[in-house]
């Protein structure tokens, strides 16, 4: 009888002892459980600074203290592209390719990666910058673009003749009216009478005398393109592709008799 109880008593305590311990566990594992849970709740409620629009930003506008501030945004709400205040030197002057709504972080995407420095900071080393008048029709109807490579030919007279010739070939255009090639399309300079063009010292003065003495005509090519594929100029003569007959030579002009001259007289005649 002493034993069964002695058995029973040792099955109790297994038993308490057992269900302490599941007990603690099981308690132990919801305490973790609802510490990572709020660990994991406050990091989502921190807030980060970033570089948000302090308006409504539309394409062109520049990125600068009147048109961007600092804000603190919960860090769940933040994108990866967002810029953070160390980063703000980085893409202050840069223009917006893409509108942002005033409040709304400004992305990478958003500003263009070429900071507007004006037009000196586009020309390449030993370039010079020099604008030509230009008209509709050497414009294509306004797609010429800032960034595009033209060539130009000039038509200009060669004694009687009038004959075009390549004058310079593979140029960068600069700018189209006052839109420069700086990665923010300007859609109201669609209309523009003059373009600016990046060229050697040498062409600069080529391009300046040029436009003094024949008219000259824009040529749009491919930016890849660097052949030559002119090889001759183009006259009257050559203008369609039918062979020329070459021109009869004019007879010399008959001797004219002036009232003055020689007679010569032989055995009594005259000759």
């Amino acid at each position: 009888m002493k034993s069964n109880n002695k058995t029973s008593i040792l099955l109790l305590l297994c038993a308490l002892l057992a269900g302490g311990a599941g007990w603690y566990l099981s308690t132990n594992h919801i305490n973790q459980e609802i510490k990572s849970y709020k660990s994991n709740f406050e990091a989502e409620r921190e807030s980060i600074e970033v570089v948000v629009a302090k308006r409504d930003l539309k394409l062109g506008d520049t990125v600068n203290t009147e048109t961007a501030s600092i804000r603190k945004i919960p860090k769940i709400y933040v994108p990866g592209e967002a810029i953070s205040p160390g980063q703000f030197s980085q893409i202050e002057g840069m223009p917006i390719v893409h509108p942002v709504r005033s409040g709304e972080p400004i992305l990478a995407v958003h500003i263009s990666q070429a900071k507007v420095e004006g037009l000196s900071s586009l020309l390449k080393e030993g370039e010079r910058a020099i604008t030509i008048p230009v008209s509709t029709q050497d414009t294509f109807s306004g797609f010429l673009s800032p960034g595009d490579t033209i060539d130009l030919m000039i038509t200009l007279k060669d004694g009687e003749d009038t004959r075009t010739v390549p004058l310079a070939q593979n140029l960068r255009v600069l700018a189209t009216g006052s839109d420069l090639d700086d990665g923010v399309p300007d859609e109201s300079q669609r209309r523009y009478s003059e373009i600016t063009l990046g060229v050697s010292p040498l062409y600069a003065t080529r391009l300046i005398h040029a436009q003094s003495v024949g008219d000259i005509t824009l040529l749009m090519r491919r930016p890849e393109d660097g052949s030559d594929r002119f090889e001759d100029y183009v006259t009257l003569d050559n203008l369609v592709d039918i062979p020329q007959q070459p021109k009869a030579a004019k007879p010399p002009p008959p001797p004219q008799n002036n009232g003055y001259g020689f007679e010569l007289i032989r055995g009594g005649k005259r000759s």
